[in-house]
């Protein structure tokens, strides 16, 4: 069955106004970012459903740049929630918030532009994603395993996804990738807070 990509668009607007609606009553109400995360993804998913914005590859297929523009409001508030859970400093927490929108923004230019202007804000973002990371991923938090699997098996599976989409090289069509995104969003956006709920609450709570 050849799937479309405005079904598996619908789908995720389905999926994460469902979620939305979750997290607006089930999280504490100081500021609920996991309403947010998802809130802004149903933006970002009904933009691309519209299609005003979308552009096409050399090689051929649909690109959605702006998918990355509002990755880079989703994953500043993840990042801020992830820097919490590993107890990281307000100053490094801002140096981590400022590098999460280097590489979403270099992201958008490099599934935006070709040739080497592509491979060049490729090289940047994955230069800023590699500082984002290294940090998180050697923290002495208690917390470092349980976040650790979301930025290794989700985060840095969006790169490679990029790289087979049409935003890349072109070896998977855009439904697929499409589906790919979804399934990396699912994992990093919903799965990530029923996981780890009672340790943000409890960070909430200043337990």
């Amino acid at each position: 069955m050849d799937i479309q990509i405005d079904m598996v668009f619908a789908a995720g607007i389905a999926l994460f106004a469902v979620t939305a609606t979750y997290f607006l009553f089930a999280y504490k109400k100081e500021f609920n970012r996991a309403f947010l995360v998802s809130f802004i993804t149903i933006i970002s998913y009904t933009l691309m459903l519209e299609g005003s914005l979308v552009s096409y590859a050399a090689k051929g297929g649909e690109v959605y740049a702006t998918r990355w523009l509002f990755y880079g409001l989703s994953c500043s508030l993840l990042i801020y929630e992830i820097a919490r859970l590993l107890n990281k400093t307000m100053p490094e927490t801002v140096f981590l918030l400022f590098l999460t929108v280097i590489v979403m923004g270099t992201g958008a230019a490099a599934a935006y532009f070709d040739g080497w202007y592509k491979i060049g804000f490729f090289v940047l973002s994955s230069v800023a994603y590699i500082l984002l990371i290294y940090p998180l991923l050697t923290s002495t938090s208690t917390n470092r395993n349980a976040v650790a699997k979301y930025i290794l098996l989700g985060w840095t599976a969006f790169p490679c996804a990029f790289l087979l989409a049409p935003d890349g090289f072109g070896l998977i069509t855009a439904s697929m990738a499409a589906i790919l995104y979804l399934l990396l969003d699912i994992f990093t956006k919903i799965i990530f807070y029923f996981d780890l709920r009672g340790k943000i609450e409890a960070n909430v709570s200043g337990k």
